[in-house]
């Protein structure tokens, strides 16, 4: 049901329709989103065209999918087509929201030209809001600036573990090309800032203990449940190689699949609800249920990061469902279901380690027991097949209980928890 007020109209969410391609951001700006939903009563209406299509308010929709709004406030303009429709969008998403960049404006000045048969570089101007001169430069070299989207695209999806032949079905290009111009990334040359970056030969500060305590977040989307990625990043340094692959199937945010990017890791994240606005970096799997459909790929796997919703601390936090696992009632289920997912693997995984973080539970249940996850889990993996590396303990930043919890603490002579730990299996040949 369409309500409509003085040119407003209120829609269901599930009818706005996003066009990625015509789309004129390169970056998706999760930390935005997030914002805006914490703002959500405060965001102007939307602007859709007469099919609902999306021109202008991506991060204003992704805020009310993630605070599951039913509904959102748009109103509606005509476009004729879509050349059309793509500069509306760009005159609108050029003014306002996140900060157009650069790059965005030559994705569009490309796009609007059409190798000539779009828009003239004068309207082009008008339309990016910059001089001529500045639409000729972006122009300048289009086969190379396109050679080079593609290269970035190759590279991207690569990393993020697409099989050759689904690049290639994207880039256009053969399977055979593909793998020749993966094959080339293999050889980095000492000195280049690739391999300073696959080597941490720049200034990542070497762990050499098993206590890992940071300063300061790093992460650059907030969220529930969020792991310090320098976590993810000391794993990276101690068990794996440029372009092992990584397995991280609670992926949250996608912080672990950002820093492999940075260290040229592939990397196959995935979780069971992913974030709205990250559903195309991140696969939708429940991995209780399923394992990732990596095939012969396992054996290029080198880390599976488990870092799972801490039982009850985390309930309906994530969804109302029973089969979450932070909404399972009994302590025992979620353990048998944590160690069956780490034999599993095992099972997979023919190499490497499988690391586990988890704090242990303190106020969810009817009693307020103290439950050592960790010990729960190792109990029930008992594999012959995997071996404790390590343990490792990861203080949190700052404390996180509140002023009734700390007074009950005081009152009953209590501990609080401040610190999870990493359990870190190796995988017997």
């Amino acid at each position: 049901m369409e309500l409509v007020t003085d040119n407003v109209m209120q829609i269901p969410i599930t009818d706005v329709v996003f066009r990625k391609d015509l789309y004129p951001r390169i970056e998706h700006d999760q930390n935005k989103a997030q914002e805006y939903a914490e703002n959500i009563d405060q965001l102007p209406p939307i602007e859709v065209n007469q099919h609902k299509e999306l021109i202008d308010g991506f991060h204003r929709l992704t805020a009310h999918r993630i605070k599951e709004k039913p509904t959102i406030c748009c109103f509606i303009t005509e476009t004729k087509n879509e050349s059309e429709f793509f500069s509306f969008a760009i005159q609108r998403n050029s003014t306002h929201g996140v900060q157009f960049s650069d790059r965005d404006r030559k994705k569009c000045a490309i796009r609007l030209y059409n190798g000539g048969e779009g828009l003239d570089k004068k309207e082009i101007a008008v339309v990016l809001s910059v001089s001529l001169r500045m639409v000729n430069n972006y122009l300048e070299k289009i086969d190379t600036d396109l050679r080079e989207e593609r290269k970035e695209t190759i590279e991207r999806m690569y990393l993020e573990c697409y099989t050759a032949q689904e690049i290639a079905e994207v880039v256009g290009l053969s399977k055979q090309k593909i793998d020749e111009k993966i094959g080339v990334w293999n050889e980095m040359e000492v000195g280049s800032k690739m391999f300073q970056s696959a080597n941490f030969t720049d200034d990542f500060e070497v762990p050499i203990y098993n206590r890992w305590t940071f300063n300061k977040a790093t992460n650059k989307t907030d969220h529930f449940g969020k792991t310090e990625q320098r976590i993810v990043e000391n794993l990276l340094y101690l068990y794996t190689n440029p372009f092992d692959i990584v397995v991280d199937p609670f992926a949250g945010g996608g912080s672990t699949l950002d820093i492999c990017k940075k260290r040229f890791r592939r990397c196959w994240v995935s979780d069971r609800k992913p974030k709205p606005g990250l559903e195309d970096k991140i696969r939708k799997l429940d991995v209780i249920e399923l394992l990732p459909p990596l095939n012969k790929r396992w054996s290029d796997v080198s880390l599976t990061y488990l870092d799972p919703p801490y039982w009850r601390q985390a309930e309906g936090k994530y969804s109302d469902d029973t089969e979450d696992l932070a909404n399972y009632q009994n302590s025992d289920d979620f353990h048998d279901a944590m160690a069956g997912l780490v034999k599993k693997i095992a099972s997979k995984q023919s190499q490497g380690v499988i690391a586990l973080i988890i704090q242990p539970t303190q106020w969810c249940s009817p009693d307020r027991a103290f439950i050592d996850h960790v010990v729960e889990i190792i109990k029930r993996v008992g594999n012959k097949k995997l071996t404790i590396e390590n343990r490792v303990s990861c203080p949190y930043q700052t404390e996180q209980y509140n002023a009734q919890q700390v007074n009950y603490a005081k009152d009953n002579k209590l501990l609080l928890v401040l610190t999870r730990e990493l359990i870190v299996w190796r995988i017997a040949r």
